[in-house]
């Protein structure tokens, strides 16, 4: 049997992202914010590396993206600008 599955980013998503990290060896801790209207920041750490973001879900995110990438995150000279590709040119992803 086939079925399709969707999830979507909403508050829901929030605890299983913070224990996703927490299995994944992290300590993970909310910085509130001096200014009452700004967000507070969420935290990861492990070893050397940390991660900071206004959101579990992003949290979790910039963690994966470390994971898979290292370091050297950032888009490589040859790979495709896909964000601006998608912006300009509407491309759905394969």
């Amino acid at each position: 049997m086939n079925q399709s599955f969707q999830l979507t980013d909403a508050m829901n998503t929030y605890t299983p992202a913070l224990l996703s990290l927490q299995r994944r060896g992290y300590q993970i801790w909310l910085e509130p914010s001096d200014i009452e209207q700004d967000l507070d920041t969420w935290w990861a750490k492990k070893d050397e590396a940390q991660f900071a973001a206004f959101d579990p879900l992003r949290l979790l995110g910039l963690v994966s993206l470390w994971e898979q990438r290292g370091n050297q995150w950032e888009k490589q000279g040859e790979e495709d600008n896909l964000y601006e590709k998608f912006l300009t040119e509407g491309l759905v992803s394969n």
